[in-house]
């Protein structure tokens, strides 16, 4: 007996060690969860605007709950992830890629942002019992490649900062008195 609770106590001290190590396999079940779901659901078009639509939620809910500051922290770690990806293609074919426009929506957009939109809740579920935000960086790279691959390259940067930065639309009617207040934790 003595050596299970030995044993148990070492996995304890590992598992809390490791916690970081151990979110990212979390936040890409999420969202790959997430991807699955929306394909099966809607078209192409709606599963970006999707995406954008958990994007815009990890931003706000960042804002909301750190400032401008963190705010614009992500608006840097999306650009840059972008960046990335156009480097990574200048160098491979020799030449700048042109940005991806944004589809126009379709008509099972709704479907797929709820489906996103609860995939990036569950991201700052995950955040919020963390000891710092690797949860939600690394849900904003995950997000963020996720696009980029869907789209089937990069998104003009103007374009979807407009997309990001506008309001998130109210998911119901209930009054402010009865939703509870806050609703994320970022460190």
């Amino acid at each position: 007996m003595n050596e299970v609770q030995i044993h148990d106590e070492s996995t304890e001290v590992a598992a809390i060690a490791g916690e970081t190590a151990t979110m990212a396999p979390v936040v890409n079940a999420i969202l790959g969860t997430a991807v699955v779901a929306a394909t099966k659901r809607a078209a192409t078009a709606d599963v970006v605007h999707g995406i954008v639509a958990g994007l815009r939620l990890l931003r706000s809910a960042a804002e909301a709950e750190a400032g401008y500051t963190m705010a614009a922290a992500i608006d840097t770690a999306i650009r840059t992830r972008l960046l990335v990806e156009n480097m990574s293609s200048l160098r491979t074919t020799g030449h700048e890629p042109d940005p991806v426009p944004l589809p126009a929506p379709g008509p099972n957009l709704a479907i797929s942002a709820a489906i996103f939109v609860s995939a990036a809740e569950s991201c700052l579920t995950v955040n919020a019992h963390a000891e710092d935000n690797t949860p939600l960086e690394l849900a904003v790279f995950a997000f963020s490649t996720q696009l980029i691959q869907q789209l089937g390259g990069v998104p003009e940067w103007r374009t979807l900062m407009r997309e990001l930065h506008r309001p998130t639309e109210p998911r119901d009617e209930a009054p402010e008195t009865v939703l509870p207040a806050g609703g994320a934790t970022i460190h």
